[in-house]
């Protein structure tokens, strides 16, 4: 039974239909779910279990095809190195952009993370309908529509480095989820193939944020779109728009992101992701901000392969005289 729901990791090189794990950015994705944190502590505690259980399922269903629970995304073990945050001791950081759902008709259920460990994640668990169609509907706190689609290809190659910059290509939801004390989002999502509708509600901040999100398939590319409503004091949109196509070798994409509900500016990326050699995957990355050009960032990003779902992955990155740096051990799943 196919999943008929969307979780996005990005990669634009290959793309992986197990399970009928939708691709958005090229990728697989299932309809995931925000679990939101009331302290540090709990939300410590919880994303901890979100990714110790993850990852015992994701061992399993790569083990027996059969598993109740399966999966998509990818867990990494990294360290860091000239991040505003890794003087807050989080230099080595536990990651992932991941999802595991039932993957049978009627109720079940979904949870998740995105983020390192600690300050810097957001983690998702929503109870679950899918129809025989394989539409999803999900209700607790499921990762906005607008997530799911047109992601920043920095999230995959360099996630510490997107963390510090969440206001650019993400929801509100999950921005303020990340930025904000006490922002605790829940709602409700309706998937289906290529597309995706979200509602959350922030007590807290009587906020409302609605999300749309889509893909459209064309002969030689596919085009992303996505737009959010953010009603609190005022009514602010998030709308981005990203271009995929294969080019020689690799792929290349093309987003263009307009931030106003997260109070960012409007941010065009770059990217192109191809093998050198049989084992080897890189990964060029340019962020231009169109205000301030001159604070564009620039990422490089290799993956090595190292048999089955494990790589060793690297990335540096440069942005208003700051550099950055990681290396990691990753498992996709």
């Amino acid at each position: 039974m196919p999943l008929g729901a969307a979780f996005y990791a990005h990669s634009n090189v290959h793309k992986d239909p197990p399970l009928k794990l939708e691709c958005c950015d090229s990728t697989r994705h299932i309809g995931p779910m925000t679990c939101s944190k009331p302290s540090h502590t709990t939300r410590i505690a919880l994303v901890s279990l979100c990714f110790g259980l993850g990852f015992g399922a994701s061992c399993a269903g790569m083990a027996n095809a059969e598993s109740w629970l399966l999966g998509g995304g990818w867990v990494m073990l990294s360290a860091t190195d000239g991040l505003d945050h890794s003087s807050k001791h989080e230099g080595l950081a536990f990651g992932s952009n991941g999802t595991w759902a039932t993957p049978t008709e009627g109720l079940g259920l979904s949870f998740g993370a995105f983020g390192n460990l600690g300050r810097l994640h957001e983690t998702y668990a929503a109870v679950t309908w899918q129809t025989a169609q394989g539409d999803r509907f999900s209700v607790g706190n499921p990762r906005p529509a607008y997530d799911l689609f047109a992601r920043a290809a920095l999230t995959d190659v360099f996630l510490s480095a997107a963390l510090e910059r969440s206001e650019v290509g993400l929801s509100r939801a999950t921005n303020g989820t990340i930025t904000e004390p006490k922002y605790l989002p829940l709602g409700a999502s309706y998937m289906r193939d290529g597309a995706a509708m979200s509602l959350h509600y922030v007590e807290d901040y009587d906020s409302y944020i609605l999300g749309v999100a889509g893909r459209m398939e064309l002969p030689n590319m596919s085009v992303d779109a996505a737009l959010e409503l953010v009603d609190g004091d005022t009514t602010k949109a998030n709308a981005k728009l990203q271009l995929n196509r294969d080019l020689g070798p690799g792929a290349a994409s093309a987003s263009l992101f307009y931030s106003g509900a997260n109070a960012a500016g409007t941010e065009l990326e770059l990217a192109y992701r191809h093998p050198v050699g049989a084992h080897v995957t890189v990964s060029e990355i340019v962020s231009v901000p169109l205000s301030e050009p001159d604070q564009a960032l620039v990422a490089l990003g290799a993956q090595v392969g190292l048999g089955g779902a494990w790589s060793l992955n690297a990335a540096a990155s440069y942005a208003d005289t700051q550099s950055a740096f990681m290396a990691g051990l990753r498992l996709e799943f």
